[in-house]
């Protein structure tokens, strides 16, 4: 039954009644008593006569006070003395520096059964005032299309900078790894000698040189940009996963605060109408006239908790426009709840998820690039051969003859054997590789992490669906239901400690789902995975979670992670003109294979693995627009 409802029945049965409330007049009599205060409630309450002492003999005042001056104390001396009269408004005081100290105490006339409820009703408005709703803007429009999450991680990949300078650089890659393998020019050009000899023209004609590259420096030297390439791509596939993430993080905040929202409104409403009912039951004289100032306080703590909601579901719009590249977007309503449940899916399919991520596949191109550049820089003192050849006309004779002239050359690696830049090599190819150890480690750790936050605030959400919220909702109302028929069982701070409870558990619970959800984007993240909700179709069905086995196998992980995404695809590189590439020799690939003998700085030979398996290599000769480096 609403309280405002029975407010006139409770009133009525007050007016009814000779001895009025008899708890509550206790109770607000000793606390307004020194204040001079009237309370809602004055009806007088008849004493109890007291009986009639009996008379105490002489032995029996001699032996009481013997036995009062045996123990010392002044129990029996203070009952024969003459009691003091009460002080007169003695109450504690109010610290000056206390904001609102000043404030004067409440005042409430004393109930005329003549007055009629409506009297008493405007008395009391005139002592408590309303609680003016909180202002907040308005929201999208309603018939607008909400934005979804895969339509504003695609709008972010079209006006992302950070994605067109990732690409640029894999264009810059692309472009590098061509000019390493082009051929070096020929040379063509006029020469003239013994010009003027015996006062002739001397001879005079054309020459041409060109440089021929051994030992496959080119090759090699295409091999190094063309991994270089690989590290590009993995780091562009890097970048568009960091924009996705916070995308996706920014969004889940506007879910969380929209919610925020919608429940300190609840919060806020609940607390108005609380409020005013405690207001009837002080018409009725069956409730203190502070009890609802308490509640008021409440009130407009919760009053200000909406503006405070309003104003973080502003900013939380804003920083998602500009996590999507348009910073001038108007409000609109966003597609999604937090209430679903997050994707679930096992540590150890995570741990297979995250041998491909893009660090690791950055980190291996960076291997296999120190190694052929350790093998290029082995090759350069190997000379190149250079040809010279010039064909002349003679003219110092009558005769016209032709002359021609033809030189080979080679430089002669005496002194500089490219002994300085062999050793960088080799420092470069063990740094690479403990980088690769270090990046798996560091990877696994950062799993560990977002792992136990992961599946921590998952359950911690849940209970807080399941268990606590229920369970403090019908806490907060079996309090209350019992204060308003039973006041002399249960005290009103019982009900002051229930509602704050009931805001503490609404509040953390929306901390435990802004917890749950921003943990399962750091370990999409992590794991590079497209698609949030089916973390690349790795995550269990309900049917597998309730049986406890994965719906998928792990085998099937690479696959699920090299699959297309909407704006979001690994190797997928903007530009309008023809890739040409030049061919990568088997030798070469059959050189990767070698192990490779470097000397540490401690003069120890470290063998290393093959730089990577054997598979056969596409060919990029002509690629189109958007086909990736393999």
């Amino acid at each position: 039954m609403k309280i405002r409802a029975v407010a006139p029945i409770l009133c009525g049965a007050v007016f009814l009644s000779s001895s009025g409330c008899q708890t509550v007049n206790r109770c607000c009599s000793s606390l307004f008593a020194a204040r001079a205060t009237t309370f809602a409630d004055t009806t007088p309450i008849p004493e109890k006569p007291e009986k009639a002492a009996k008379p105490a003999d002489d032995s029996t005042k001699e032996a009481s006070f013997r036995r009062a001056e045996a123990n010392g104390s002044d129990e029996a001396v203070a009952k024969n003395s003459v009691p003091e009269p009460p002080a007169v408004n003695r109450r504690f005081n109010i610290p000056e520096e206390l904001p609102g100290a000043d404030a004067a105490p409440l005042v409430l006339p004393p109930m005329d059964p003549t007055q009629s409820i409506e009297q008493r009703k405007s008395l009391a408005d005139a002592l408590f005032p309303n609680v003016e709703p909180a202002k907040v803007k308005p929201g999208p429009d309603a018939d607008s299309a909400p934005l979804t999450l895969s339509t504003m991680q695609q709008m972010a990949v079209d006006n992302s900078p950070v994605i067109r300078q990732a690409a640029a650089d894999v264009e810059q890659a692309r472009g590098q790894a061509v000019q390493a393998g082009l051929y070096p020019n020929p040379t063509f050009g006029y020469e003239g000698d013994t010009i003027g000899t015996a006062r002739t023209a001397g001879y005079n004609g054309v020459f041409f040189t060109q440089e021929f590259v051994t030992a496959d420096k080119l090759t090699l030297a295409q091999n190094v940009a063309l991994n270089n390439v690989r590290a590009a791509q993995a780091d562009l596939r890097k970048a568009r996963v960091r924009l996705a993430s916070d995308v996706r993080r920014n969004y889940f905040k506007v879910l969380i605060a929209q919610e925020q929202l919608k429940f300190n409104r609840a919060i806020a409403k609940l607390s108005e109408e609380v409020y005013r009912a405690q207001i009837d039951l002080v018409t009725g004289g069956e409730s203190a006239p502070y009890e609802p100032l308490q509640l008021r306080v409440f009130a407009v703590q919760a009053r200000n908790s909406v503006t405070t909601a309003s104003n973080s579901l502003d900013a939380t719009w804003r920083q998602l426009v500009a996590a999507v590249g348009m910073p001038d977007m108007t409000r609109q309503k966003v597609a999604g709840s937090v209430d679903l449940p997050v994707p679930v899916v096992e540590y150890e399919t995570m741990v297979t998820m995250l041998q491909r991520h893009s660090d690791l596949i950055a980190s291996n191109a960076r291997i296999a690039s120190s190694g052929s550049n350790l093998r290029l820089q082995e090759a350069i003192p190997i000379p190149n051969v250079t040809l010279y050849a010039a064909f002349q006309h003679d003219d110092t004779t009558p005769l016209s003859d032709y002359s021609t002239n033809v030189q080979v050359s080679a430089p002669v690696p005496a002194f500089n054997r490219n002994q300085g830049n062999i050793t960088s090599a080799h420092a470069e190819l063990v740094r690479a590789r403990q980088n690769l150890t270090d990046t798996n480690n560091t990877l696994m750790s950062n799993l560990a992490e977002n792992y136990n936050r992961y599946a921590t605030s998952r359950t911690i959400s849940e209970s807080y669906r399941t268990d606590l919220l229920p369970d403090q909702v019908r806490v907060y109302r079996g309090v209350y239901d019992r204060f308003l028929i039973d006041g002399e069982s249960i005290d009103f701070a019982q009900v002051v400690v229930a509602q704050q409870t009931l805001t503490q558990v609404v509040t953390s619970y929306l901390q435990s789902l802004s917890d749950s959800w921003m943990a399962t984007v750091d370990l999409a993240e992590l794991l590079q995975v497209d698609d949030l909700m089916t973390m690349d179709g790795m995550a269990m069905t309900p049917e597998a979670i309730s049986l406890g086995v994965s719906a998928q196998n792990a085998e099937a992980v690479p696959a699920a992670i090299e699959g297309p995404s909407a704006g979001f695809e690994a190797n997928s590189i903007s530009a309008t003109e023809t890739r040409q590439v030049a061919v990568v020799s088997q030798d070469e690939e059959d050189a990767e294979e070698r192990d490779q003998s470097v000397e540490s700085s401690d003069g120890t030979v470290e063998r290393s693995a093959p730089l990577r398996s054997r598979r056969p290599r596409a060919r990029m000769i002509g690629k189109a627009d958007g086909d990736a480096v393999q």
